[in-house]
Parts: C-alpha cells; sequence; structure tokens
C-alpha cells in the first residue's frame, strides 16, 4: 500500500476542496458497507490513505465546539469587509485561519488500518508537522495545547493548527502548517482559546524563501515514513481521485 498524495496548484477556494476530502470519506464509508454486507460479493476494496495539500483563498473555519458560540457580529468580524470566506468545519477544535502562505493538509485515512487510536493519531499528525518543520530548520514541539508550538509555555508561538473528524474510524481534515502566512489575519481569533498567545510561519522563524509546495512534498514523504503498512508514496491527480467510485 501506498501513501496517495494530492496537490491542488495554486489558490483553491475552500468549498472546492471540502468536495474533494467528501469524496475521499465516502470511498472509506463504501467501502467498510460493503464488507459488512452479506450480500456484497465481493466487497469493494478499501481505497488507499490519501493526503490532499492545497493553500486556499483567506478563509476562518470553526470546528464544532465554536459553532453555535459565535454571534452574527463575530462572523461578520470574521468576514474582514468581505476579504475572507467563512465555513463553519466538522472538525474537532476551535475557530482558525487558512490561507495564501498555508500549507492546508488534509489526511483521509481509517484509524484501524493503520493501528491508530483518536489519541495516537492526533499525535502522529503533531510529529508529523515537527519533523517536516525540522526539515527546514524551524523547531516546533507538542505542548498540551493542540498543534505544534515554537516552545512550551506561554512565550510558545503557534507554527500549526490541527483538527480533525472521525466518522467510522474514517479520519478527515488535519493540520494547517503556516509557511509565508500573513499573520495579521490570526489577529482576528483568539488562539486556541489562549488570549494573548501568537501565531507565527517559517517566515517568521528566519526560514524564508521555502515554498509551500515544497512544504507540502517533504510532509507527504514524512507522513508516508510514519505510516504502518504504507511503503512508499503516489502523487495522483484531481482527476484521478475523483474518477474512482464506491
Amino acid at each position: 500500500m501506498r501513501l496517495h498524495h494530492l496537490h491542488l496548484p495554486g489558490l483553491t477556494p475552500y468549498a472546492h476542496s471540502l468536495r474533494i476530502q467528501s469524496h475521499l470519506v465516502s470511498l472509506h464509508l463504501s467501502s467498510l458497507s460493503s464488507s459488512s454486507s452479506p450480500y456484497s460479493t465481493p466487497p469493494a476494496p478499501p481505497p488507499p490513505p490519501t493526503l490532499l495539500t492545497f493553500q486556499t483563498l483567506p478563509t476562518y473555519t470553526t470546528g464544532r465546539r465554536d459553532h453555535s458560540r459565535l454571534t452574527p457580529q463575530q462572523i461578520t468580524h470574521l468576514l474582514a469587509n468581505g476579504t475572507a470566506a467563512y465555513h463553519p468545519a466538522l472538525r474537532g477544535g476551535q475557530t482558525t485561519f487558512h490561507g495564501p502562505g498555508q500549507l492546508t493538509a488534509y489526511l483521509i485515512l481509517n484509524l484501524r488500518t493503520h493501528n491508530f487510536t483518536a489519541r495516537s493519531y492526533v499525535q502522529f499528525l503533531e510529529e508529523a508537522v515537527i519533523e517536516t518543520g525540522a526539515r527546514f530548520g524551524v523547531q516546533g514541539v507538542r505542548t498540551e495545547n493542540p498543534g505544534v508550538w515554537t516552545e512550551d509555555g506561554e512565550r510558545g508561538r503557534k507554527l500549526a493548527s490541527v483538527g480533525v473528524h472521525l466518522r467510522r474510524f474514517v479520519a478527515s481534515y488535519g493540520v494547517g502548517v503556516n509557511v509565508s502566512t500573513g499573520l495579521e489575519w490570526f489577529e482576528r481569533i483568539v488562539m486556541c482559546g489562549l488570549p494573548g498567545r501568537r501565531a507565527t510561519s517559517f517566515e517568521a522563524e528566519g526560514r524564508g524563501g521555502v515554498g509551500v509546495e515544497e512544504v507540502g512534498s517533504v510532509l507527504a514523504e514524512v507522513v508516508a515514513g510514519r505510516l504502518r503498512g504504507v511503503e512508499g508514496l503516489k502523487g495522483v491527480s484531481e482527476r484521478e481521485v475523483m474518477s474512482e467510485e464506491g
């Protein structure tokens, strides 16, 4: 089994990336349904794990925890006079930003196939980001707060966010890694619900000139190397992914 990597070039509308993710999730769920049905002969083969990487237009997303908490006035504030979009998301976590200069990486897989629990899977994502950052000379650590930070404690700045959604052990969503993101976008939100904490990026940490696609390629290599049961990496196109049927 190889990890499939689909990178979307340019700036992708966030809703478009969600459609691709939803299709990949449906393939996994269809496979689970057919394998449990006594009338399916033979069952549909499980799809490979797929890493979807992209940059999106400026977009704020809320995790399930914040869906009912945001007031209309707060949503208007996030829209930044029409320069950003807003999307409620199924993932866990709170409000975060995705946009140009950030690598958004959504990993769609079955936790059981790769011997993950929900907790160990989040740790896996954080450690994959940490290893990716280290390859570019950017230090990151895990703390008691979700995501990847420059250091523990109040002085730590957030380098990457993490949020996942699980349905019948099929994981979706993933991480947002700030490469050269405009950090002013994060001033409109409270990082992890922690007032006073700030975001950072590869560029702000002294590693400028690095492309988002380059970071995405390294992250894909790291994920493929760490995933149990995976041997190697295969680049795939959007057409290939969307033509697959469950």
